[in-house]
């Protein structure tokens, strides 16, 4: 690509989509193998995989934050794209999940069902414990819009100096509330897992989108895998977060989670959007065929995973193994999720995503449709190759995960 060139396609986002949702998995499967009774490091660096969520988040804030700065969003076909790809799939999820495991779903069904979880203390940790990063998507795709709205007259660097502000008013909100109570004790309240708290993560996904309007070259964006590792390496064993599970925060442990949560967020997707697919290790790691089709399954691996961890619970898989329960939960989970997430993806979501309403099957629709592939949210199917429509890899197409999913996701 030759310098100052702007970049059309991001296909190395759906592989980084795949290393979310697999690290989430990986966290979830160290707490129900009993690798926390071990108290070893390896636990400690397992849970901190939860930065996964972190990851989706500023993938979301990137790939959805790119058509509005090219002023190619129909807003009516955005609402409906959002919802077709976030709701139908978690409401099966969420259904079968009740079904099979007897959760208070149908106790609650407001709450789950219409992604208010987080709203209350009650609700925040059950249905489908993890969807309560959806939740967090769920407002932040009403708050885009709005964002985009206000800020449609200012120029690329009013907008960055916007969401500098943004991200700043949101660690404003978290430290107010982490402050507000006991200084060794972090009670997690709604208040904490509500969008506000998290518009930081989003917003260094929006200041990618822009930047990416007008890259620079990146001799080896391997050096922005170096920085995550480090920060990652600091958070889980640097930090005195111990072996417990659910142990309490002090403030300062939070605070700082975060922060270089986000430093591991960021560093992450901003290497999947400088590096060339099928060039140098980024580029190789993320772009192979099977992250690339993990990566277009990951919303349903990371609806899907914990229930199957749960049924796994049920039949007695965990009790009953001897060798190294970690290795064999989490290879057997991830096998039998990624088998329901395909199944998810090839005979749910894809079918829905292609359904478009009719009143905007227009240029302006296409558009869209062409800069949300562009910017990775719609990724060319495994079989076209790296080069995507057009390019030398053949024809494109297809529609795919977001985050939240891309959370989450």
């Amino acid at each position: 690509m030759p310098f100052g060139m702007r970049r059309e396609r991001y296909p190395l986002i759906d592989g980084l989509r795949a290393v979310a949702a697999i690290g989430v998995l990986l966290t979830h499967s160290s707490i129900s193998s009993g690798l926390v009774t071990a108290e070893a490091t390896g636990f400690r660096y397992a849970q901190r995989l939860e930065v996964g969520v972190t990851i989706f988040f500023v993938i979301s804030g990137f790939v959805l934050y790119r058509p509005f700065l090219l002023a190619r969003v129909d807003t009516q076909r955005y609402a409906w794209r959002r919802a077709m790809r976030i709701v139908p799939a978690y409401w099966i999820a969420l259904t079968a999940t009740g079904i099979l495991l007897g959760h208070d779903i149908f106790q609650r069904p407001l709450a789950y069902y219409g992604f208010a979880q987080i709203y209350s203390q009650d609700t925040l940790t059950g249905g489908l414990i993890q969807a309560w990063t959806l939740d967090v998507e769920i407002t932040f795709y009403v708050f885009l819009p709005l964002w985009a709205y206000l800020l449609r007259r200012a120029s690329l660097r009013q907008q960055a100096y916007a969401l500098a502000a943004l991200a700043a008013a949101s660690l404003a909100w978290k430290a107010a509330f982490v402050w507000s109570g006991s200084a060794r004790q972090v009670v997690d309240t709604p208040w904490l897992h509500s969008l506000p708290a998290y518009l930081d993560l989003f917003a260094l996904g929006m200041g990618l989108a822009i930047v990416s309007l007008h890259p620079r070259r990146v001799k080896r964006p391997v050096l922005l895998w170096a920085v995550a590792a480090v920060a990652f390496w600091i958070v889980s064993v640097k930090i005195g977060i111990g072996y417990r599970l659910f142990e309490p925060y002090t403030r300062w442990q939070y605070m700082g989670k975060h922060v270089l949560f986000a430093v591991v967020g960021v560093s992450l997707v901003a290497s999947a959007v400088l590096a060339t697919p099928g060039r140098g290790v980024v580029g190789r790691v993320l772009g192979n065929r099977l992250a690339l089709w993990l990566g277009l399954i990951s919303y349903g691996i990371y609806l899907w995973h914990v229930t199957v961890l749960q049924v796994l619970e049920e039949l007695g898989f965990q009790r009953s193994l001897h060798w190294h329960p970690f290795l064999v939960v989490t290879a057997v989970t991830l096998v039998a999720t990624s088998a329901v997430a395909a199944a998810s993806w090839y005979l749910a979501e894809r079918p829905l995503l292609s359904l478009t309403p009719r009143r905007t099957r227009d240029r302006r629709a296409r558009e869209q449709d062409r800069d949300e592939r562009e910017a990775g949210h719609l990724p060319v199917p495994v079989h076209a190759g790296v080069d995507g429509p057009g390019g030398q890899g053949g024809a494109g197409g297809g529609l795919a995960a977001d985050a939240g999913g891309d959370a989450a996701e």
